[in-house]
């Protein structure tokens, strides 16, 4: 499992010269628009609903707080909302994910994974989300803190994570550091401490990723990783369907791809090596 540096003594933390960069992901309707908003303080981010899910889009949100060690950009993304996706999406989700993980690697790699869920059971479709973002875009190497969303009414919110530390780890979500929050007011401010609380928690849980290293992966072999895999995850064999020729296609025209790098690509996405 990815290790954050345990930095105890404020003294020796280093201010990042460079906005750190975070990805926010979770089903549609747990909260990262809110996650993001509450983050930056003010209304920035709007709610995600309408949008189709699994298609791997995002959004870059550039946050710049009084304090540089949260200057951050906050790529939200549209998740899995379903086990399955046609050949048509299952490609459109490849080239989206390609231009995510292009532009974090222009902008010095990636700083840590925001993984949003409401409180509640585990299901099918947040395990999958973890194994899409975690496992296959990120190889496991980013520090990754679960962000639990929708605690307004627990007596204590950290308490949630004491009922249920044990069932999430045994659904194979494991995190670095997690935090227990709401992310409204309420009517008439009714939870503004606890907004403000979570705030807080959020903001120290940020100043604690941004300690690793940037993880910048080698896009090529990352590509070919994912093009091979993710239909392990999503869809069966069966039901892909895919074509070299709409392979090529979707890598010169839409990934930008040099024909002789596509057709190299597509060699490597056949090979049975492992990368």
């Amino acid at each position: 499992m990815t290790r954050i540096p345990n930095y105890t003594d404020d003294s020796v933390r280093i201010t990042p010269s460079h906005p750190q960069n975070f990805i926010v992901f979770g089903e549609m309707g747990v909260g990262k628009s809110s996650l993001i908003n509450l983050i930056a303080g003010e209304q920035v981010a709007k709610s995600s609903s309408g949008i189709q899910p699994c298609k791997l889009g995002s959004t870059e949100y550039p946050i710049r707080l009084s304090d540089p060690q949260l200057n951050v950009n906050l790529f939200d993304t549209v998740g899995l909302d379903s086990p399955t996706l046609d050949s048509a999406s299952y490609l459109d989700a490849l080239v989206k994910a390609h231009e995510l993980i292009v532009s974090l690697k222009n902008q010095g790699g990636i700083h840590g994974l925001l993984f949003c869920i409401k409180g509640g059971r585990v299901s099918r479709t947040i395990q999958q989300n973890y194994r899409l973002f975690y496992e296959f875009l990120c190889q496991e190497k980013v520090p990754l803190a679960l962000v639990v969303t929708n605690l307004e009414n627990e007596v204590n919110m950290d308490d949630w994570w004491t009922r249920n530390k044990a069932h999430v780890e045994k659904s194979g979500v494991v995190s670095v550091t997690q935090v227990c929050i709401t992310t409204i007011m309420g009517h008439q401010n009714a939870y503004a401490n606890r907004y403000f609380e979570s705030r807080e928690k959020v903001h120290n849980m940020l100043r604690i990723l941004a300690s690793a290293e940037p993880y910048s992966m080698d896009v090529s072999s990352w590509f070919a990783r994912m093009c091979r895999l993710l239909p392990e995850l999503l869809v069966t064999a069966k039901t892909m369907g895919r074509s070299r020729q709409k392979m090529m296609r979707m890598l010169t025209k839409r990934c930008k791809l040099r024909k002789e790098d596509a057709v190299q690509l597509l060699q490597r996405i056949d090979s049975k090596d492992k990368y």
